[in-house]
């Protein structure tokens, strides 16, 4: 009878203790503590891991606020003033705001860090389009539709802008628009997109991202012997990625430690209501540096700045094809990487310090969905639009009849609807009239055209 002889780990599993080893009977982590490079314990290889936590801890705030925010037009802002007023609601909307911020910042670092090292080089440049899509989802998807859905005056603000610049998007902008019959708010349609549409966009390109740097490994250093390499050698990669993972975890827990020691102290931001109209605001600091393009040429040129922006981003890999990674072979791509980087902060810091401006937009707010601040009195009749003047007969010998024209202003001279043939009317001219009608005491008489079948005159 042929012996059984009980499996025993591998030589590789005995000399190379997993760093999961206390889930690995469970859930078998051995398989993902794979060898890395040294260099992945350090600071500078854990913000992209760091941006990771983070999304995690959005998601999950995230869903805890949604059981208490009301997203309607008519019900946002007061819904976010109920949280504010309740200690525990406003702390986790508080925590959500301090980890947004958190993550924007690391995700901005990461990407320096990677432009910095080379790491986007061969084979490694889809990884670095994933990235940059990231970034641009991160920023101009997720943190900007956050800003709406505060419905203060900012978050209309960035509304108006958002129509502002799906107008100037042609038909594919005017679908995301209310332009469409029975279409929704638009701001129920950001709601969705912020909980559903850009988390499911991150977490499909976070399973990409992740799955290129499985399979490329860690790229090297630009300042290690490996730097024109492809990847380090199997044999100099003496790292394991439990200790990468090790060193993220334990800088995440400090960072957003300090963030939600932060989060305690100093409040989301939350300013007044839409007043209605158009105010003086500025945008949160990730689109300060846009505000000079919009107050010297308009909105258009926030969206020709992005796009020059993500575009240089995605040119990178294509303009620095060569493979050597260190600093002083790439100064040219690094030079302009700098003045592009330096023009972003110097332009922030002019959003910063310079007077906020009143940017005038080609929709009415009411299309823009800005609701008129609680207390604000109604526009009166007249303030802002011209009364269209009143169809009347025509004077005796005109030759065509006008249709009558359904007014729907008050007068004080129209006591009863009037029966046919009787028409009080003022002499028409040849030229339009004021649309304040004279007194009855004013009015002339004037022989009535019609006919009639008892042929008696009528007179007013």
């Amino acid at each position: 009878m042929e012996e059984i002889i009980p499996s025993t780990p591998s030589e590789k599993s005995k000399s190379e203790p997993s760093g999961f080893s206390g889930l690995d009977t469970w859930l078998g982590l051995r398989h993902l503590d794979f060898p890395v490079p040294e260099h992945g314990r350090s600071v500078l290889y854990t913000f992209g891991g760091i941006v990771f936590i983070g999304f995690v801890f959005m998601v999950l705030t995230g869903f805890l606020l949604t059981q208490v925010y009301n997203p309607l037009p008519e019900q946002a802002y007061q819904s976010l003033e109920k949280i504010q007023e309740i200690n525990w609601a406003r702390y986790l909307r508080a925590l959500h705001y301090w980890f947004a911020q958190g993550v924007l910042f690391a995700l901005i670092l990461h990407t320096t860090r990677v432009f910095v090292t080379g790491a986007y080089k061969h084979p490694r440049q889809v990884t670095w389009w994933l990235g940059v899509t990231l970034l641009g989802i991160m920023m101009m998807g997720s943190y900007f539709t956050g800003t709406v859905l505060k419905w203060d005056q900012e978050g209309a603000d960035a509304l108006n802008h958002f129509k502002e610049l799906l107008l100037m998007l042609g038909p594919f902008g005017a679908v995301m628009t209310e332009w469409l019959p029975g279409s929704s708010p638009i701001n129920i349609r950001i709601y969705a997109s912020h909980i559903a549409v850009y988390p499911v966009l991150i977490v499909l390109l976070l399973i990409g991202h992740f799955y290129l740097i499985h399979v490329f490994n860690l790229a090297p250093t630009a300042w290690g012997k490996w730097s024109n390499a492809p990847e380090v050698p199997p044999a100099e990669t003496k790292g394991r990625f439990s200790e990468h993972a090790r060193s993220i975890l334990l800088l995440s827990v400090a960072y957003y430690g300090f963030l939600a020691l932060v989060a305690f102290f100093v409040r989301a931001p939350l300013g007044g209501a839409p007043s209605g109209h158009e105010e003086a605001v500025k945008p949160p600091w990730p689109f300060l540096w846009m505000y000079l393009f919009e107050n010297v040429w308009g909105i258009g040129a926030v969206l020709y700045a992005t796009m020059a922006l993500f575009g240089f981003l995605a040119l990178v890999p294509l303009l620095d094809r060569g493979q050597e990674r260190r600093l002083g072979a790439r100064k040219g791509i690094l030079s302009l990487g700098a003045v592009v980087g330096l023009s972003v902060i110097a332009l922030t810091f002019y959003g910063w310090v310079v007077p906020a401006q009143v940017h005038q937009h080609s929709h009415s707010h009411e299309e823009g969905g800005a609701m008129p601040a609680e207390g604000d009195p109604p526009h009166e009749e007249g303030d802002h639009h011209e009364e269209e003047p009143h169809s009347h007969d025509p004077a005796p010998g005109g030759s065509s009849e006008t249709k009558p024209h359904a007014d729907d202003h008050d007068h004080p001279e129209e006591a009863a609807p009037h029966d046919e043939g009787e028409h009080s009317h003022d002499p028409a001219p040849s030229k339009q009239t004021s649309s304040k009608m004279k007194s009855p005491s004013e009015k002339k008489p004037h022989v009535d055209d019609h006919d009639h079948p008892d042929g008696a005159d009528h007179r007013d």
